[in-house]
Order: C-alpha cells, then sequence, then structure tokens
C-alpha cells in the first residue's frame, strides 16, 4: 500500500544561460544607455534606477532581434511545461522596457497583472560585494497565502526564491508571482531587460509580436503589430510583517507605493 502525493500549485519558474551573449549585450547595453540620455525615467517600481519607455523591443536592430528569438524560445517551452506541448495554440504578444541600476537602487516587492508570464534578461550584471551578498538579487515570494504563520517540520513553506544576476542570464516565471530586487551595492551599472507576454493582443502600440511555435520558426517576428502593455502592481508590506529579509532594509519605501499604470 502507498501514499499517493500529488504536488499541487506549482510555481514554474525557467532560468536560461543564453550561449554566446558577449556580442549581443554590448550592442544592447549601448542602445540602453544611448537612451539614458536621451529621456528621463518612467519610474515604476525601480526605485532609484533609470526604466526606460516600454517598446525597446520594437527597435529594429540586430541585437533586439536576436533576444525577441531568445525570448520566444524561452517562452515557447516555459509554456508547454506548465500546460503541455499542445495546451496552447495562439499567439503571444509581448512588451518590453530596460532598467539601469547604480549603487543604491532597487526594484519594490510587486507583480505583474494583465500578463500571463513575466521575465528578466540580465544584460550586465553590474559588481559583486562580499559583504552584501544579496546586493542586485533578484527575490521571489512564497505566493501560498498564510505559509509565514505555519511552522511545519523541516519549514518547507515560505522561503523565498532567489536568483543572482549573471550576463547573458533569463529569468520566466508567471506574471502573478511577487518579487523584488535586493537594492544594488556594486559599483558599475547593473543593465537588464524586463517584459511581459500574454496571449491574443488587446492593446494596439509599437511592439514585437511573437508567432505561435505552430507557425513560427524560430523567434520572435520584429514587426509593429500589437503588443500588450501590462502594468506593475507594487506591493505595501508593513515593515514589521515584511518577508524573507526585506525587514533587513526599514528604509525602503514599500509602504506609499501604489499601482502605477503604463
Amino acid at each position: 500500500m502507498e501514499l499517493e502525493i500529488t504536488r499541487a500549485f506549482p510555481t514554474l519558474i525557467g532560468r536560461l544561460q543564453v550561449p554566446d551573449a558577449d556580442c549581443i549585450n554590448r550592442d544592447l547595453e549601448g542602445l540602453i544607455l544611448r537612451e539614458e540620455g536621451e529621456y528621463s525615467s518612467l519610474g515604476r517600481s525601480n526605485i532609484g534606477g533609470w526604466h526606460s519607455r516600454p517598446d525597446l523591443l520594437s527597435r529594429q536592430v540586430p541585437a533586439v532581434s536576436a533576444l525577441n528569438s531568445w525570448l520566444s524560445w524561452g517562452l515557447r517551452r516555459t509554456i508547454s511545461a506548465s500546460i503541455g506541448t499542445d495546451g496552447y495554440k495562439g499567439t503571444l504578444s509581448i512588451s518590453g522596457w530596460a532598467t539601469i541600476c547604480r549603487t543604491g537602487a532597487y526594484h519594490a516587492p510587486h507583480s505583474h497583472p494583465d500578463s500571463a508570464w513575466s521575465g528578466v534578461y540580465y544584460i550586465r550584471a553590474g559588481t559583486d560585494r562580499p559583504e552584501r551578498p544579496l546586493s542586485g538579487v533578484l527575490e521571489f515570494l512564497d505566493p501560498r497565502a498564510g505559509v509565514d504563520a505555519v511552522t511545519a517540520p523541516g519549514d518547507p513553506y515560505g522561503e523565498p526564491f532567489r536568483v543572482r544576476p549573471q550576463n547573458g542570464l533569463l529569468v520566466l516565471f508567471p506574471s502573478w508571482l511577487y518579487h523584488w530586487v535586493h537594492p544594488y551595492t556594486g559599483q558599475t551599472p547593473r543593465i537588464a531587460i524586463s517584459f511581459n507576454a500574454t496571449p491574443s493582443p488587446i492593446v494596439r502600440s509599437q511592439g514585437p509580436r511573437l508567432e505561435s511555435w505552430t507557425k513560427a520558426s524560430g523567434g520572435a517576428a520584429t514587426t509593429n503589430e500589437p503588443s500588450t502593455i501590462a502594468c506593475l502592481n507594487p506591493i505595501s508590506i508593513p515593515q514589521d510583517k515584511r518577508p524573507c529579509g526585506l525587514a533587513d532594509y526599514p528604509n525602503l519605501c514599500f509602504e506609499d507605493s501604489q499601482p502605477q499604470q503604463w
């Protein structure tokens, strides 16, 4: 006699180290730094850093086209892992934006509503500081309500899932999953591109369209098709209830965060 165990409510997070990324990273970094000099940050969840407009992935340059192909590849496989290879036959639309973090910048806890999948691609991970091992680390919060109030053998609940940025690392996750980025303390800029993906275009804008893998051969089509522009949803966490290390940063401006629209 055996006990049947079901792993209910899985949360899938995908990671890929893009091969030979140095070339496209160099070109993407140059593009983003030029744009930083052309207009002010849009704000959003990036506190103290720079946030680009959400149409970055529509740029008609080889490096962006190459990145779109990797995003398409990763999204196809993430969706297949979550619902099966034949589970979705439609199209996906994406919007993407760049962020630059210098010393002291961080991302407040937030989710990406009105999207299905989100992700980040690290162009330049920045520099490490041994005395601050969580500098710039991406942290996902356990989405199960009430887990912080439960004590169980081995404490299997409530622990965060952390990802340390690396040059050329692509991370994908469900858009509803709350996450944040620890304050960055490195000496060189940390540069990344974040993105949202959603089925069936709902807003007409300038941006690439990811064709269904039943039609596409390789990657994203860099056309000016409709793309979804979702909002960020910062979370308000009282200082005495901040989970998983957030209490280590008493001066971060979490409580005044409000949902923002692009």
